[in-house]
């Protein structure tokens, strides 16, 4: 997602401005509140009076506590464990083994933080959730919150409430006062993890390199990895003979290929990526190979293609087969083996119209130096290069 500060660049993360000069943070001096208290019932005139002088002296209590809370803590935490996922990722290629810390889940803390103080305050009362509604609804109650607009209101209130009954809240919405002046444009990914994916990968491949003694000076600015869509197999371009050897036989283990391979494909797929390595052509061919050699373990390139299907040298009809292993298979919960079948039968034969040989593989390359990963063949790149001190080239979004 990309989060932006109103009123400075659009190109300002959120990430640079916390980082930047430190908001002035003001604690409030009631949390420490001592046993409970009533709620006082306030004649109509002294009710205007305390909504009048809510409404003209500035901060809520609310935007108190918000005050209170340190995002930027929550930001350098969830860093600092990114930062030690990445330093620890082991030495096989799998961004999914290691957990990420996303700013949505920095920020769901900090308003856990937020509403656990809000709610303590609440049960000071001897009527935690009606002192709760007329904080949000009562507007001449004295408890009322004045300097909340219609959304912030509505949103305060069920948080509150569920925090009081379930001691959680759910989700994260950026539009609670404690992000008030924060607008959050969703990007159609998270691009703050795909480039988190990125460093693990080279965090692994490097770990892989170095365990197999192989001389990364030997490795030229140039070096390819190109990943098989059918076997997974890493060949590498761009290197020194021994060295190109030696760094296919340490790639070239378990499902370092296919996870290779995988994080290649979503780099190029994002929005406005227009990469020239994929085509809806070729990645229903792609999965019509991977869907039949998962289920029956036939490579669909090696059998005989006939009216839009294809057929083992003992005449047997594959999607027969597809769905004889599926109807058995124990890891298709049954209530979707009909759709698992209909969509294999579809991508079998929507390739089979088309023709095998009609449509290009979809082998995907990626260069590699001692920067790590760099896509190529599209518009976008999700380089990160870590040696910059300038935030605003650090975006996860870098156009070419």
């Amino acid at each position: 997602m990309s989060i932006f500060i109103n009123g400075f660049n659009n190109n300002q993360t959120l990430l640079s401005f916390l980082f930047g000069k430190k908001t002035k943070i003001v604690h409030d001096s009631r949390n420490a509140v001592m046993g409970k208290r009533d709620i006082a019932i306030v004649s109509n005139a002294g009710q205007r009076e305390v909504a009048i002088k809510k409404a003209t002296s500035g901060k809520s209590h609310n935007r108190r506590i918000d005050a209170s809370i340190d995002l930027q803590s929550y930001i350098v935490a969830a860093q600092s464990s990114n930062q030690g996922a990445i330093a620890s990722a082991g030495n096989a290629i799998d961004s999914k083994m290691v957990p990420y810390t996303s700013t949505g889940k920095a920020f769901r803390t900090a308003l856990t933080e937020k509403y656990s103080k809000l709610v303590a305050e609440a049960k000071t009362y001897s009527d935690p959730e009606d002192y709760i509604y007329q904080k949000y609804y009562c507007k001449g109650s004295q408890y009322y919150e004045s300097d909340l607009d219609k959304t912030e209101r509505q949103i305060a209130y069920n948080y509150e409430i569920q925090m009081y009954k379930t001691g959680k809240i759910n989700g994260v919405s950026y539009r609670d006062s404690l992000f008030r002046g924060i607008e959050v444009k969703g990007d159609a990914v998270d691009s703050d993890k795909i480039q988190f994916e990125r460093q693990v990968i080279n965090s692994q491949i490097s770990n892989i390199l170095q365990q197999s003694g192989i001389n990364r000076d030997a490795i030229s600015e140039s070096c390819t990895f190109s990943v098989d869509p059918y076997t997974y197999e890493i060949s590498v371009e761009g290197a020194e003979l021994d060295t190109k050897v030696k760094m296919e036989t340490a790639l070239n283990v378990g499902d370092n290929g296919k996870n290779l391979y995988l994080h290649i494909y979503k780099c190029s797929t994002q929005d406005g990526c227009n990469s020239t390595q994929v085509s809806s052509t070729a990645y229903m061919k792609y999965q019509a190979y991977q869907q039949v050699y998962t289920y029956t373990g036939l490579k669909i390139n090696e059998l005989f293609e006939k009216s839009g299907t294809y057929y083992t040298k003992d005449g047997k009809d594959v999607l027969d087969i597809v769905d004889s292993a599926i109807s058995k298979s124990g890891e298709v919960p049954n209530d979707f083996k009909a759709q698992t079948k209909a969509w294999i039968h579809e991508l079998v034969s929507g390739i089979s119209s088309i023709g095998w040989n009609n449509v290009s593989d979809m082998k995907l390359s990626i260069l590699f130096n001692l920067s790590g990963l760099k896509d190529i063949h599209q518009s976008i790149n999700f380089q990160y290069d870590a040696e910059s001190t300038n935030r605003q080239s650090k975006q996860w979004y870098q156009v070419m």
